[in-house]
């Protein structure tokens, strides 16, 4: 038998997941939750149904999987917006603009219906700690401007970026909610100086 390097192991590994994770977003993304099957996966990632498993526990890990996908990418894009200003009002306006524009990249919708409705206790916990990163690097942004309510500008940032992702998933323009956020960001953070 050929031996198999650790790495093409490795990735071979990651590929078939891939595979699988992309068959389980069309499949919501088409049917909804009620059609995420194991054997719908499998079908349409043309991988034996048996053999799924190897990749994932159960469909509830998939779910999981398809729903923090995004994550890591999200999180870099909104960091890395943040870094490329210099004033705390730029970073803070930078943070509703990305987090915005990365809902608009087109799957946030149905992600955050599940993550409400579909998603075991244990994995709604996973989802709010990666939304926690995203707030302490708001957080941190707020803390530089030196306000008398940092915690309360953050809500309100915040609450700002959810309201304006609602409304893409909505149907809003993308790029006019963006510049209307972070218009209303540089606005509040400006009152808040006088």
């Amino acid at each position: 038998m050929p031996k198999i390097e650790a790495g093409s192991v490795r990735e071979h590994r990651a590929q078939r997941l891939a595979k699988l994770i992309d068959a389980a977003e069309a499949i919501l993304n088409e049917g909804g939750v009620e059609k995420l099957t194991a054997g719908a996966v499998a079908a349409r990632a043309g991988i034996a149904r048996n053999s799924i498993y190897r990749y994932f526990d159960s469909i509830e890990d998939l779910l999981e999987l398809v729903v923090t996908r995004e994550f890591p990418a999200w999180i870099d894009a909104v960091e890395r917006a943040i870094a490329a200003e210099t004033t705390p009002e730029e970073k803070a306006a930078a943070y509703v603009r990305a987090n915005i524009e990365q809902a608009a990249r087109g799957t946030h919708g149905w992600r955050a219906s599940l993550s409400r409705t579909s998603l075991s206790p244990s994995t709604r916990e996973r989802v709010r700690n990666l939304h926690t990163s995203l707030h302490k690097a708001l957080a941190e942004v707020v803390g530089e401007l030196g306000l008398p309510q940092p915690e309360l500008t953050v809500a309100v940032l915040q609450a700002v970026v959810d309201g304006c992702i609602r409304r893409i998933d909505q149907g809003d323009e993308p790029a006019t909610v963006a510049d209307f956020a972070a218009g209303a960001t540089r606005r509040l953070l400006a009152d808040d100086h006088h």
